[in-house]
């Protein structure tokens, strides 16, 4: 073979290229990283995560290019120059045939942390959020609700003693009734001094406030979001006068302090007022992480110590001792903000993967295991949160059960829920395809 020719040059050329590929592939992955000006905090392109995916592509590309230009050289040695035109191309299909499947699942892997998948999802990994879970008496009596019959509603509240069960059922109502409002107002009407009707009327602002706000860290149209959320609050106010016992529209009002920007010692008046009641309220608690978090009025040292420590006391197997798992994805998403490379960082770590380990452990170490209470919304925030730490053989048991009932949060914070469940879905099967339901 005359590998002094154009076609031989080219070889050799491409030769050196996918060696040089490797190296930057090889060299990116480990502590000599910055030497090739590669850092972790640096964007996706000068990070070591980028630079594996560009070293990897080129030594794909080179590669081919080398093995079509050799055998060109080769069959041109003995057979007309059309015929080594012809094995050149054809070789390279074969190569690219062979292996662009397998190669393309690695760079995917390699480009994304192991958190994407070259598969598509299947139809039954597309699942539509409903924040009703897995209450089923909340499901009847919101259809009932919607269809114009409140009487299934505050029979269902009415009777509904648990504090975090209640207001989650005031949620998903309060929902409903910003949706279409005409059963609420028939029920107020009705009664109306109804504690049940005032509480659900009270959150409904909230979430009718939020909805206006948008899902940006700065309102759209601060006037009508604060109109709007000081109307809830007069609504709310009646709500905890005609039940002071109880938590739900507590809990409303941790969100109007934070919306209305009531001050550092007025929220806090409001948590103690709440705590009070209900120590460990899991929603409460969380929106007390929002108001503690960087984002808002606190930062990161204020809303991780908060977080730890009501981990620390919740009695074992409620969710609020996952409440540390929930500022770890606030801090991720804070993270992204600036850098995803150090938002993954901070996810993979071994010190965070401990820390979401050992309040996951606290969650089932209750003495029957996991409470009811709240169980699929803590399956929903685990198989989330072990999808951003990378943690397959982790987040298995909790997608499971995602399947059947899929939360808005905190999936959204990630994209479209049902996209990202589905993207999540497809990443297990890939990574863990012995266990996974056909």
């Amino acid at each position: 073979m005359n590998f002094d020719s154009p076609a031989g040059t080219v070889a050799i050329g491409a030769a050196v290229f996918a060696l040089i590929g490797l190296l930057v592939l090889w060299v990116a992955g480990t502590r000599a990283a910055p030497l090739l000006g590669m850092h972790a905090d640096g964007i996706w392109w000068f990070s070591p995560r980028g630079g594996r995916t560009q070293g990897l592509v080129v030594a794909y590309l080179a590669g081919i290019v080398a093995v079509a230009a050799t055998v060109f050289v080769a069959v041109d040695a003995v057979a007309p120059t059309r015929l080594a035109w012809t094995c050149c191309w054809a070789s390279a299909a074969v190569v690219v045939w062979a292996t662009v499947t397998r190669v393309g699942r690695y760079t995917v892997h390699v480009a994304t942390g192991g958190r994407a998948t070259w598969d598509d999802p299947i139809e039954a990994d597309f699942v539509e959020p409903d924040d009703a879970l897995d209450d089923v008496d909340l499901r009847s009596a919101r259809t009932a609700a919607l269809a114009g019959d409140w009487q299934p509603a505050a029979h269902l509240l009415g009777a509904t003693v648990d504090p975090d069960t209640r207001f989650a059922r005031v949620e998903v109502l309060a929902h409903a009734a910003v949706r279409r409002g005409r059963w609420l107002e028939n029920w107020l009407t009705a009664h109306p001094g109804d504690p049940q009707a005032l509480v659900v009327r009270g959150q409904a602002g909230v979430v009718r406030a939020w909805e206006i706000r948008g899902g940006d860290w700065t309102p759209r149209d601060a006037d009508r979001f604060l109109d709007a959320l000081q109307d809830a609050e007069e609504d709310i106010t009646r709500a905890v006068e005609a039940a002071p016992s109880d938590p739900s529209p507590l809990v409303s009002r941790l969100m109007t302090a934070r919306g209305l920007e009531l001050g550092v010692e007025e929220h806090e008046a409001r948590l103690d007022a709440l705590r009070g009641l209900a120590p460990f309220h899991r929603e409460g608690l969380c929106q007390a992480l929002q108001f503690k978090a960087a984002k808002w009025f606190g930062s990161t040292d204020e809303m991780f110590g908060f977080a730890r420590e009501v981990s620390a006391q919740a009695p074992a197997g409620s969710a609020a001792t996952l409440l540390v798992v929930a500022a770890h994805v606030e801090q991720y998403v804070a993270l992204t903000s600036r850098s995803a490379v150090l938002a993954d960082k901070h996810m993979t770590s071994e010190a965070t993967r401990s820390e979401i380990a050992a309040a996951e452990q606290r969650w089932l170490d209750g003495e029957s295991g996991p409470s009811p209470v709240d169980k699929a919304w803590a399956h929903n925030l685990l198989g989330f949160t072990y999808w951003l730490t990378e943690q397959p053989e982790r987040a298995a048991v909790h997608l499971a059960e995602t399947r059947q009932h899929l939360s808005e949060w905190p999936w959204q914070y990630a994209d479209d829920p049902t996209t990202v469940h589905a993207r999540v879905q497809a990443w297990l099967r890939q990574r863990q395809p012995a266990e996974q339901p056909a």
